[in-house]
């Protein structure tokens, strides 16, 4: 008897080790099975990934039509994925399917006009009337009872004026209500002339480049205004200053609210720090500039080499002053735009797109004329701006 239950205990003993071998290797199968299919679907993303590396455009489709009643004097600017409109007689945003956002009315002879995040701020240059909008319309108005020479917008609606009064010169800011936060009353003897004025996103900090001019000779300062509360125990809100010899800073630009840049005739500057910048990169320019770029992560110069054949040199830096692109180019152009790793350089009649390892993209005319060229989340999908209409476009 004992020998049966034995026998039959090895039989079962037999049994389970086989039924557990048998699932073992159905769950190895398994296995092996979705690292092939995850090994197959890798290798279709590298060839994809290669194949749209390599891939260069030669035309493209219209894939929408978006029309408007035709007028000849209104400038457009991309205004946080959509598309703003303005001229003398009043500024209006668009979405991307040309339903109107909001419209507001006005009469400017020169309307100055800025961007930043939801914001926008209009003015009218050598008068005092400013409107402060976003995505719900009108926010607020300013009246600044002097004449404005220039101004900026931040991400939070406060904005920054340059005034002119006889002799002396004001930078004031203002809140999106229309109430002065801060003034800086300057004149050449006392501080120089503020040329260049840019905002933070946050609204906090606020940079000025002021020219000085001391016994014949060009200074400029580079300032830093700190109006929150790291500011309060600096005197007049002045958190960093730098001067430079013989150059003309005539170009300060926030890239974020911890990264800004100023330009001269004969340098560059990158400065760091929410609070107080500091100077991160500079270098000495010996060609003409002829013109500035930037977005959130990179600064272009293009500068004049002079010529026939290619008069323009384009070089792109990073935050940190590093080239991470060069180009010498021909296209008379009328703006560029640098969206994620691409560069366009375009103007009414045709566009030039390379990417940042130096390959042409796309290089072709447009089928009408354009005033503006705005990028879309895709790269290869655009919106051409003109002045009938709106046309979304795919590459091909």
């Amino acid at each position: 008897m004992a020998q049966i239950n034995n026998y039959f205990k090895d039989r079962y003993d037999d049994d389970q080790a086989e039924f557990r071998e048998k699932i073992s290797r159905h769950r190895r199968l398994i296995l092996y099975r979705i690292l092939i299919v995850i090994g197959i679907c890798v290798v279709i993303a590298a060839i994809m990934y290669i194949n749209y590396k390599r891939m260069i455009y030669t035309d493209y489709t219209v894939l929408r039509t978006m029309e408007y009643e035709e007028s000849t004097t209104a400038s457009y600017l991309k205004y946080n994925n959509n598309i703003l409109r303005y001229s003398t007689d009043g500024i209006a945003a668009f979405s991307m399917d040309n339903k109107m956002l909001w419209n507001q009315t006005f009469e400017m002879q020169n309307p100055i006009v800025d961007v930043c995040k939801d914001y926008v701020a209009v003015g009218d240059y050598k008068k005092s009337k400013i409107y402060v909008l976003n995505n719900e319309g009108k926010q607020g108005e300013i009246d600044t009872t002097l004449p404005i020479q220039n101004l900026c917008v931040s991400g939070t609606g406060n904005v920054a004026v340059i005034l002119e009064e006889g002799d002396v010169t004001w930078v004031k800011l203002y809140n999106k209500e229309g109430q002065n936060i801060a003034n800086d009353r300057t004149t050449m003897d006392k501080s120089g002339y503020p040329v260049a004025i840019s905002i933070s996103n946050d609204g906090i900090m606020l940079c000025v480049s002021y020219l000085i001019i001391d016994g014949g000779s060009l200074t400029s300062s580079v300032a830093y205004y700190n109006f929150g509360n790291v500011g309060q125990n600096e005197i007049d809100n002045l958190v960093a200053g730098y001067n430079y010899s013989n150059s003309i800073m005539s170009y300060v630009n926030f890239m974020n609210d911890n990264t800004s840049f100023a330009v001269g005739d004969n340098r560059f500057e990158i400065f760091k720090g929410a609070q107080k910048p500091e100077n991160v990169f500079e270098t000495e320019i010996t060609d003409e500039i002829h013109s500035v770029f930037c977005n959130e992560d990179y600064i272009g110069l293009v500068y004049d080499k002079g010529g026939s054949d290619e008069p323009y040199h384009l070089d792109m830096y990073n935050t940190s002053g590093d080239i991470v692109f060069s180009k010498d180019f021909s296209l008379n152009y009328s703006d560029i735009v640098f969206n994620k790793d691409f560069v366009i350089i375009y103007n009414s009649d045709e566009c030039v797109i390379y990417n940042l390892n130096d390959v042409e993209k796309f290089n072709g005319r447009f089928k009408d004329s354009i005033v503006e060229l705005v990028p879309t989340e895709s790269v290869t999908r655009y919106l051409l701006v003109s002045g009938t209409k709106t046309e979304e476009i795919q590459l091909k």
